[in-house]
């Protein structure tokens, strides 16, 4: 009898063991609320066997973080993680960078974040994970410090941690663009492969990447005027959110005009007040006071710049943001296929090829990937 408890025992433990999987941003792998919360139950389960486990803290911490992704109202567990990681392990470069993400999303005590993050980067560890890079390569660069953020872009393209296909995707944004184009982007996975090109492969460096996001930090901003030589407006009573992005943005457009481009994958609500002087060129929307021929660009860009050939064969598996990337291109580009069939059928097919390809390669449900051959069934 106490040789079958002892087998029981060992077999929950190793149950417990394989409930537990590491939690990675949703850019890399989307879950759904209900396995965050049962990660966030696992997790906890960990730190309480083993208060001084890091790993297993960060885990507990971003299962509670990601529950809010869905809309649930997890900032008030997310807090009380890092209240709990902060008398577990206070003197750790886990809790030191969880206590500044905590802040920056508005769950953490205090507003000193910078603190935490500054404490952080002095106890980098030696085998940094894609979040650690991401967080710091975002941090670097959001207070104006590029040239630190210069290095940790560098070591992460270096590491081989990043998605090939994110990576790809943007570089073939930059190859569409013109010498010295500015691009407007908004989110992780448009905005961080661009600093990897430009810090690690030394290429396209004559372009200028701005966050959008980042135009409410100070130290941003005044990093973005040296570069630009422009005067941005600063915030002022009164307005929204809303109203100062649009103020800001105005600013770069007032200046640089046809420099301009927004990456496609920008949210339509940051575009809208400009969109009917903005022109697809392929991955980019250019911006444009004048109406000019942008689908000439298109095929241009699409026959003589773009790297397409990556998308016909997948070797690994890839990040969620990557296949939803690969898949944009049938968006994309579809408007091009009917011009092709027209003038140039050799030239169609290559195209459709590709773009069949390029969805079929993904792992999204068959429905979406039906969406997708709808569309470019619908252009031809």
């Amino acid at each position: 009898m106490k040789r079958t408890a002892i087998v029981f025992v060992c077999l929950a433990a190793f149950g417990m063991a394989r409930a537990q999987q590491t939690i990675e941003s949703p850019i890399v792998t989307e879950k759904d609320f209900v396995w965050y919360a049962e990660q966030k139950s696992a997790w906890q389960e960990a730190v309480r066997r083993n208060p001084k486990d890091e790993r297993a803290w960060l885990n507990y911490y971003n299962a509670a973080r990601y529950m809010g992704w869905w809309g649930d109202s997890s900032d008030s567990i997310a807090h009380q993680v890092v209240v709990e990681m902060g008398r577990a392990i206070p003197d750790t470069y886990t809790y030191n960078m969880c206590a500044y993400m905590a802040i920056k999303l508005g769950h953490g005590e205090g507003t000193d974040g910078d603190a935490y993050a500054e404490a952080a980067l002095t106890m980098l560890p030696d085998n940094m994970t894609l979040s650690d890079y991401n967080e710091w390569v975002c941090y670097l660069a959001m207070k104006g410090q590029m040239e630190r953020m210069s290095q940790m872009a560098k070591r992460f393209f270096e590491s081989g941690l990043y998605s090939e296909a994110v990576l790809r995707y943007s570089y073939n944004e930059l190859l569409g663009m013109d010498q010295g184009g500015i691009i407007l982007a908004n989110g992780d996975a448009a905005v961080i492969p661009k600093w990897l090109i430009q810090e690690g492969m030394r290429e396209h460096r004559d372009k200028t990447i701005v966050c959008i996001p980042f135009l409410f930090v100070k130290e941003y901003r005044e990093w973005l005027s040296r570069k630009l030589d422009i005067a941005l407006p600063q915030w002022e009573r009164g307005w929204s959110y809303d109203d100062y992005e649009r103020r800001l943005l105005q600013t770069l457009i007032d200046r640089f005009s046809r420099q301009l481009y927004f990456s496609a994958t920008t949210p339509p609500s940051v575009t809208e007040p400009w969109k009917e002087h903005l022109y697809n060129e392929g991955l980019t929307l250019r911006y444009s006071p004048k109406s000019y021929d942008n689908m000439a660009v298109k095929r241009r860009n699409v026959e003589e710049c773009y790297m397409l050939e990556y998308l016909l064969v997948s070797f690994r598996p890839e990040w969620t943001s990557g296949e939803r990337l690969s898949a944009n291109y049938a968006v994309l580009l579809a408007d091009l296929l009917p011009y092709y069939a027209k003038h140039d059928e050799r030239r169609y097919k290559w195209l459709m090829n590709i773009l069949v390809r390029a969805v079929t390669n993904t792992s999204l449900s068959g429905d979406d990937k039906q969406m997708f051959f709808n569309l470019l069934t619908d252009n031809r």
